[in-house]
C-alpha cells in the first residue's frame, strides 16, 4: 500500500506542475477569455483552452471543458454544449477512460444530428473511431473512420484527411496488416510534408518506428523514434514523446541491452504518470516489471508490479467494461432505429409514387379511349411529317457533303497563292540552269578545237551537274503540283509513311505566302522547333496537310487581326509570331501550333469544333474548317486535338497522332 500511496502522491504533484505549465497559445487564449464579453465566443475559447492543455495537462483540460459546458447550458447554446461535450470526451480518451469518452462522443454525435449540423460531423466519427480502437474493436473503428474520411475529403479539408490517414495506418498496424498500415502512413507523411504540420510530424515518425519494430527492423525503428523525439518536444506532445521513449526501450530490450531499455522505459513511465496517461503508465510499468525481473532486481520489479496493478484496477474495472458494452449496444440500437425510420419513410414514398402513377395511368387510359379517332388522324399526319423529315434529312446530308467539298476547294484556293510562290522558286532554278547549260554547250561547240580535253571534260561535268539540279527542281515543282491535286480529291487517300517535319514546314510556308499574296503589308515571324527524332508516321499526307493548312491559316489570320487592332489603338509595336513544334512521344507524334494573336473568347471556345460555327466576319469563313480538322484527326487517324486560348494573348492547338 505504501507504494500505491507514493504513486498517487507523485501523480498529484506532477499534475499540479503540468497545470501551471503554459505556452504562447494558452496565454493568448486566456487573455482573450478575460476581455471577451460575448458568452457564445467565451464558450469557444474555453473549448480551445481545453484542447490546448490536452496533451500536457488533462486535468486542466477537463476543468476548461466543464466550465465551457456549464456556460453553454446557462445560455442554452446547444452547439456550444456539443463542442464542450466533445472536449470532455477527448480528456477521458487521453486519460484511458474509454467508457466515458464513448459516452461523450455519442452525445456529441446525437446533438449534431438533432441540429442537422453536418459541419465538422467527421470530428464525431473520428473520435468514436479512436475510442473503439483503444477498445480493440477494430471493425467498428474502421467503419467510423472511413465515414470521417469521406466527410473530410468531400469538404476538401486536407488537415483532417491527414489525421484520417494517420489513424487508418495506426489501426491496420494494430491489426498486424503491415502493408495496409504502410500505405496509409505513407499517405499521412505526404500530407504532413505538404501542410508543414509540426503538430503531427512527430506522431507520424513514431508510427513508422512502430511499423518497422513490428517488421523486426530494429535499426530503422530506433532511427524513426529518435527523429520523432525533438519534433514531439517542440510542440510539447507528451503522448508521442512517451511512445518514442517506450519504443526505444523495446528496441534496446530486443537488442539485449537491458540497461538502455530500462533507462528509456523509465522516461516513458514518468511522462505517462506526469500527464497522466493511464494506459501508457500501465504498459510501461508492466514492461519495467519484466525488465527488472530479468535482471533479478526483485525490489524494483515488485515496485512497478504494484504500480501496474493499481492502474489496471482503475482502468479495467467491471463497471467500465460494462459501460462500454452498454454504450455500444445503445448506439447500435440508435443506428438501427434510424435505419428503420429511413426504410419506413422510403416505403411510404414508394407507396405514394405507386398510387400517383396508378392515377396517372388511369387518367391517360381514359383520355386515350376518348381520343382514339384523333390519334389515328395524328398518326397519319405524323407519317406524312416523317416522310418530309426523312426527305429533308437526305437533302441536308447531300448539302452538307457539298459544303464540305466546297470548304476543301476553298482551302485549295487559299493554297494557290502560296503554291504559286513556292513553285516559282524551282521554276526559276530550272530556267536559270537551262540558260547556263545552253551557254556551256555553245562554248563547247564554238571553241571545241581550241579547248583542251581537260577543259572539255570540265564543261561537260558542269552541264551534267546543272542537269541534275534541273531534274531536282523539276521534281520539286512536280511534287507541289501533285500535292495540290491530292488536296482537291474527293476520296479519302491511302495512309503512307510521311515525314511530319517536312509536311509542317511545307504547309507553313504555303500558308504564309498565300496570306502575303492577299495582303502585301502583312509580315509575321515563323518559329519552328522540329524534333529530328520524330521520323516518319503512317498518315494520309494530303489530309494532314489540310489540317495543318487550316491551323496555320487561322494562326496567321489571328495575328494579322491583332496587329491591325493594336496599330489602330496605340503606338505599341506588336510583333506577330506563329510557332510550330513537333515532338516524338511514347505513343506517336505531337504537333503544336501556337500564335500570339487575338485569342478565342472563353465563352465560345467549346464550340469551335462544331460544324458551321465561325468567329470570322460574314463572308470570311464557312465554319467547316475546324470541324473537318477535328474529323480528320479523331475519326480518320484515331488521334486527338485540343485547344487552349487566352483572349487577347494567343491560342495553342495540340495534335496527338498515334504511331500505327
Amino acid at each position: 500500500m505504501r507504494c500505491l500511496q507514493v504513486f498517487f502522491f507523485i501523480f498529484m504533484l506532477c499534475s499540479s506542475i503540468n497545470i501551471s505549465a503554459q505556452n504562447i497559445e494558452t496565454d493568448s487564449l486566456k487573455k482573450q477569455l478575460k476581455i471577451e464579453e460575448d458568452d457564445q465566443k467565451r464558450v469557444g475559447i474555453l473549448e480551445s483552452l481545453s484542447y490546448a492543455y490536452l496533451s500536457m495537462s488533462p486535468d486542466t483540460a477537463l476543468q476548461y471543458a466543464l466550465q465551457g459546458l456549464q456556460l453553454a447550458q446557462d445560455i442554452q447554446f446547444l452547439r456550444g454544449q456539443a463542442i464542450c461535450i466533445n472536449a470532455i470526451g477527448n480528456v477521458y480518451f487521453h486519460t484511458g477512460d474509454n467508457a466515458k469518452a464513448l459516452e461523450m462522443y455519442f452525445q456529441y454525435l446525437q446533438i449534431k444530428e438533432s441540429l442537422k449540423d453536418t459541419k465538422n460531423l467527421s470530428v464525431a466519427y473520428f473520435n468514436i473511431a479512436s475510442a473503439y480502437t483503444e477498445e480493440e474493436d477494430y471493425r467498428h473503428a474502421l467503419d467510423y473512420l472511413f465515414k470521417a474520411k469521406k466527410e473530410d475529403e468531400s469538404a476538401k479539408d486536407s488537415a483532417a484527411v491527414l489525421y484520417d490517414m494517420y489513424s487508418l495506418g495506426s489501426i491496420y498496424l494494430r491489426m498486424k496488416k503491415n502493408d495496409s498500415a504502410k500505405y496509409y502512413m505513407d499517405k499521412a507523411y505526404e500530407y504532413v510534408l505538404r501542410l508543414d504540420d509540426k503538430n503531427m510530424i512527430g506522431a507520424v515518425l513514431n508510427t513508422y518506428g512502430e511499423l518497422y519494430f513490428e517488421l523486426n527492423d530494429s535499426a530503422k525503428a530506433a532511427n524513426y523514434y529518435k527523429q520523432s523525439i525533438p519534433k514531439a518536444e517542440e510542440v510539447e506532445d507528451y503522448e508521442v514523446l512517451n511512445a518514442d521513449y517506450f519504443g526505444l526501450g523495446k528496441v534496446y530490450d530486443k537488442k539485449g541491452m537491458p540497461d538502455s531499455a530500462i533507462f528509456y522505459t523509465r522516461k516513458a513511465f514518468k511522462i505517462a504518470i506526469d500527464a497522466p496517461f493511464f494506459k501508457q503508465a500501465l504498459e510501461t510499468s508492466e514492461f519495467l516489471t519484466t525488465l527488472f525481473k530479468a535482471k533479478n532486481k526483485y525490489d524494483s520489479a515488485f515496485h512497478y508490479q504494484e504500480m501496474s496493478i493499481s492502474i489496471k484496477d482503475s482502468l479495467f474495472n467491471v463497471e467500465k467494461l460494462k459501460k462500454v458494452q452498454e454504450l455500444k449496444l445503445q448506439e447500435q440500437q440508435r443506428q438501427q432505429a434510424i435505419a428503420t425510420e429511413r426504410i419506413k419513410y422510403q416505403n411510404n414514398i414508394k407507396l405514394f409514387i405507386a398510387i400517383f402513377i396508378a392515377i396517372i395511368i388511369l387518367i391517360i387510359a381514359v383520355l386515350l379511349g376518348r381520343s382514339n379517332k384523333q390519334n389515328k388522324k395524328a398518326n397519319l399526319l405524323l407519317t406524312e411529317q416523317k416522310e418530309k423529315v426523312e426527305s429533308t434529312l437526305l437533302e441536308l446530308r447531300a448539302t452538307q457533303a457539298q459544303l464540305i467539298q466546297s470548304e476543301k476547294m476553298a482551302s485549295l484556293g487559299e493554297l494557290t497563292a502560296g503554291i504559286a510562290h513556292e513553285i516559282q522558286n524551282p521554276l526559276n532554278f530550272v530556267n536559270n540552269f537551262s540558260e547556263v547549260n545552253n551557254e556551256l554547250i555553245d562554248e563547247l561547240k564554238n571553241q571545241k578545237s581550241n579547248l583542251k580535253i581537260e577543259e572539255q571534260d570540265e564543261i561537260l561535268s558542269d552541264i551534267f551537274q546543272n542537269n541534275e539540279k534541273i531534274a531536282f527542281h523539276g521534281k520539286r515543282a512536280d511534287a507541289i503540283v501533285k500535292g495540290m491535286l491530292q488536296h482537291s480529291r474527293k476520296n479519302i487517300g491511302q495512309k503512307e509513311l510521311t515525314d511530319i517535319n517536312a509536311l509542317c514546314d511545307e504547309y507553313l510556308r504555303l500558308s504564309y505566302h498565300g496570306l502575303r499574296a492577299k495582303d502585301k503589308s502583312f509580315n509575321a515571324e515563323m518559329k519552328t522547333m522540329f524534333d529530328e527524332t520524330a521520323g516518319k508516321i503512317n498518315v494520309v499526307p494530303q489530309d494532314i496537310g489540310r489540317v495543318l493548312l487550316n491551323l496555320f491559316n487561322n494562326a496567321f489570320y489571328a495575328v494579322n487581326q491583332k496587329k491591325n487592332t493594336e496599330n489602330a489603338k496605340s503606338n505599341i509595336e506588336y510583333k506577330p509570331v506563329v510557332f510550330v513544334e513537333t515532338k516524338k512521344t511514347d505513343t506517336g507524334i505531337e504537333i503544336r501550333v501556337e500564335d500570339n494573336g487575338s485569342g478565342i473568347p472563353k465563352h465560345i471556345i467549346d464550340k469551335i469544333f462544331q460544324p458551321f460555327f465561325t468567329t470570322k466576319p460574314t463572308g470570311e469563313g464557312t465554319g467547316l474548317g475546324l470541324s473537318i480538322t477535328y474529323d480528320i484527326i479523331t475519326k480518320e487517324h484515331n488521334g486527338t486535338i485540343s485547344v487552349t486560348s487566352t483572349e487577347g494573348e494567343g491560342t495553342k492547338f495540340i495534335i496527338q497522332l498515334p504511331a500505327e
